[in-house]
Order: C-alpha cells, then sequence, then structure tokens
C-alpha cells in the first residue's frame, strides 16, 4: 500500500501560497529554511549543501493532521503541518480545527536542535560539580581543551546513545569520570 500522504515538500508550498490560515498553522514557516512549523525548531545540518526541497524532505519533521484521519480529517495539504516529534507527540487530537490553532499559538519555540545539545551538556556539567573543579585545575597546571576533549572522548567511546542522542545521564556519567581521570 503506498502513502497517500502528500510529501514534505508539497505541504511547504501550500502553506507558503500563504492560504487562509498560514500565520495561524504555519506561524514559523521560511521556505528558506526547514523546521517545525509550530515551534520553530530546526537542525543546521538539514540544508548542507542540499536543494530547499531536498532540505525539507531530510528534515527530521512529522506530517501532521490538522484534524486527524480518525475523525474524517483529508490528508490533504490544507490539513497537514510538518511538526518536530516533541510538538506532535503532544499536539491535540481534536474534530475541531481552531483547537489546533489555539494550542499553536501557546507553544513556546525551541532552539536548534544542535543549541539543544549543547544546552543538555551545559546541565549535566551543572550536576557534576567535580568537572568544574576539574577544568579550574587543569586552567592552572596550564592544560589544553584538545586534553579535555580527549579523555571525554575516550570515556565517549564506553556509552550508549538511546534513539542517537546521549541522555543527561549519560553525559553526566562521562563528565565525571573525565573530571576523574583529569584531577591528580
Amino acid at each position: 500500500m503506498t502513502d497517500q500522504r502528500p510529501t514534505k515538500w508539497a505541504v511547504v508550498q501550500y502553506w507558503a501560497s500563504g492560504p487562509s490560515g498560514h500565520d495561524v498553522f504555519a506561524p514559523h514557516l521560511d521556505i528558506d529554511s526547514p523546521c517545525c512549523f509550530t515551534c520553530g525548531w530546526f537542525s543546521e545540518r538539514w540544508m548542507e549543501g542540499r536543494s530547499f526541497r531536498k532540505a525539507w524532505e531530510r528534515a527530521t519533521l512529522e506530517r501532521a493532521h490538522i484534524v486527524p484521519a480518525g475523525l474524517g480529517g483529508s490528508s490533504a495539504e490544507s490539513n497537514i503541518i510538518l511538526l518536530c516529534a516533541p510538538c506532535h507527540r503532544e499536539s491535540p487530537d481534536w474534530q475541531d480545527p481552531w483547537e489546533m490553532a489555539l494550542w499553536i499559538s501557546r507553544r513556546p519555540e525551541r532552539a536548534s536542535k544542535e543549541m539543544e545539545h549543547v544546552d543538555a551538556w551545559l546541565r549535566a556539567a551543572g550536576e557534576v560539580p567535580l568537572f568544574e573543579v576539574a577544568l579550574g585545575e587543569m586552567a592552572i597546571a596550564g592544560g589544553t581543551p584538545e586534553k579535555v576533549i580527549g579523555v571525554m572522548r575516550e570515556h565517549s567511546r564506553r556509552a550508549v546513545a538511546h534513539g542517537g542522542e546521549l541522555s543527561q545521564g549519560t553525559m553526566a556519567a562521562i563528565l565525571r569520570a573525565t573530571a576523574r581521570d583529569l584531577l591528580p
């Protein structure tokens, strides 16, 4: 059985053409920059040498029905928006499209995938005061960032990523092991 849903690019072209509701259902849409229509989340890597069409198709965004198919919603571009996984998971499954519009209007913006990754490492570092001590000792002793990165890489090889990402707990474990190796 073939997928009857429109391509991501077809959805983007529809909403970019400025139909009624564009500002309501796709407030973050910019045809030049693939992102979640709702929160603006994106990855800098989606574009990397690609046409806009290929970047949108590559983007890890999900097609979401404004009115779910199970409640009579069609799979036409006018009833599909592109959402990141968290937005899709948390969006309302309801027969009235204005419930989706209300939900979108209250959805907070998110940083890029890469910035969220940096934020996760910073939160993990906050859980490991010993890592801060180790960095201070390294700075006093004239150590280099390359040494810290090398030790972190070594410990990262002993970790497993779930769903393609290291958990914050795993990051904290890597930082603790790194701190122990760096401290005299």
